[in-house]
């Protein structure tokens, strides 16, 4: 018997390397590819209208149907006399000036009442008040001098708070136009105070 058995594993090796080229010879399932033909041309025009469009996000309040609730630019009822208002103080510390720059729409001509003052470090300071009369679109800049004192504290502010009252409309409309300017800047000829987005 033991005679035997390396006659037996060397058939069974024998037939393993006879099985094994077969396998090899055995051809794969076929593959199919389709290949579309790349044109220059046609893909140049998709990239030139891609770069022409330009890509719109709305954001808006969902009503119950998952649409859109239609409201005007600012959300300011018209009754308000004022449709929007940006402020921005610039602090031109060589001369000592301030200066507020209200950028404005009205639904129509108004007077209104503009008022401005800082919080910071070194305390506050009320700027003042004026009253304007407001066509339907425009820019408002009121310039004040100011002490060495006064610009030290205006230097040191962390924020400026700039109210806007159309005086003919409601009292509810008041906090529409409170701006608080807390974005600080440097500029060519000292600092700037923006709103926040």
């Amino acid at each position: 018997m033991p005679a035997k058995l390396p006659v037996l594993l060397l058939a069974l090796a024998a037939l393993f390397a006879i099985a094994a080229p077969a396998q090899a010879l055995t051809p794969a399932p076929a593959v199919t590819s389709t290949v579309v033909p790349f044109d220059e041309a046609e893909f140049e025009g998709e990239a030139e209208a891609s770069e022409d469009e330009e890509l719109e996000v709305e954001e808006c309040e969902l009503n119950d149907e998952g649409e859109c609730e239609e409201e005007d630019s600012a959300g300011v009822p018209e009754e308000c006399l004022l449709s929007s208002a940006e402020a921005t103080i610039f602090a031109l510390g060589n001369s000592d000036k301030v200066r507020l720059q209200l950028r404005y729409t009205a639904t129509s001509p108004t007077a209104v009442a503009v008022a401005y003052g800082l919080h910071g470090n070194k305390g506050s300071l009320f700027l003042g008040d004026e009253k304007q009369q407001f066509g339907r679109k425009g820019v408002l800049r009121l310039n004040r001098s100011l002490t060495e004192t006064q610009m030290a504290k205006v230097m040191a502010a962390k924020d400026f708070t700039v109210r806007i009252r159309a005086l003919k409309a409601p009292g509810y409309c008041g906090p529409y136009f409170d701006r608080h300017l807390t974005v600080r800047r440097a500029t060519p000829s000292g600092l700037s105070w923006l709103q926040s987005e």
